[in-house]
């Protein structure tokens, strides 16, 4: 009798021990998966963050790029000139026709509103030579070496109509004036010229 009491407790405690040990592996299987799972999550988690990450670089690169853009835009847009319209508006203290006085105050006048003419054809000639491509710079190069020469042609014959075989050192003070009056009108003439070729580059 005591000996079966005795198997009876031994299988229970069998059974109990193993119902136990089979529960403490389930427990630990359902903690390793619920770590593993852990672990994956984290792992997308992080993966999602990196995505993110690289979709927030990529939307400021193209915000950086497209403010470049507009930018640029801009700063073209502000190269738009009305060179013309300046050169007129400073050069409109300048008195280039309608002289009067004595021979030499009206030669001093010209002279005056010549070099004036002057100085704004070098600085229009100079902005162009600095922004056009070479082969243009070449053909303008070429065009003021020509203008130049033909005002000086053009003084001459008025030397020689006024003056004759002698020159200038047989007349009067008469082929000065002629001489000076039609340097300001070719060098008006071509500052203005110039100065719509540079509103034609920038417009």
């Amino acid at each position: 009798m005591n000996k079966k009491i005795t198997i009876i407790v031994i299988i229970a405690s069998v059974v109990i021990f193993t119902f136990f040990l089979g529960g403490a592996f389930l427990m630990y299987s359902s903690y390793i998966k619920t770590q593993e799972l852990q672990a994956k999550v984290k792992l997308e988690q992080e993966k999602t963050k990196q995505e993110m990450i690289k979709n927030q670089n990529e939307q400021q690169q193209m915000a950086q790029v497209t403010t470049s853009q507009e930018t640029s835009a801009s700063v073209i847009a502000k190269k738009r000139t009305n060179y013309e319209a300046e050169l007129m508006n400073r050069m409109s203290s300048v008195q280039d026709t309608g002289f009067d006085g004595s021979d030499s105050q009206m030669y001093y006048q010209a002279e005056a509103a010549y070099q004036a003419w002057d100085k704004e054809l070098n600085k229009v000639y100079k902005l162009l030579m600095s922004e056009l491509p070479d082969s243009q710079k070449t053909k303008l190069r070429n065009e003021e070496r020509a203008w130049l020469k033909g005002m000086v042609n053009k003084t001459k014959k008025i030397i020689y109509e006024e003056c004759g075989e002698e020159g200038e050192n047989g007349c009067g003070s008469i082929v000065q004036l002629r001489k000076i009056g039609t340097k300001i009108d070719m060098v008006k003439a071509r500052t203005i010229e110039l100065a719509r070729m540079y509103d034609s580059l920038h417009n």
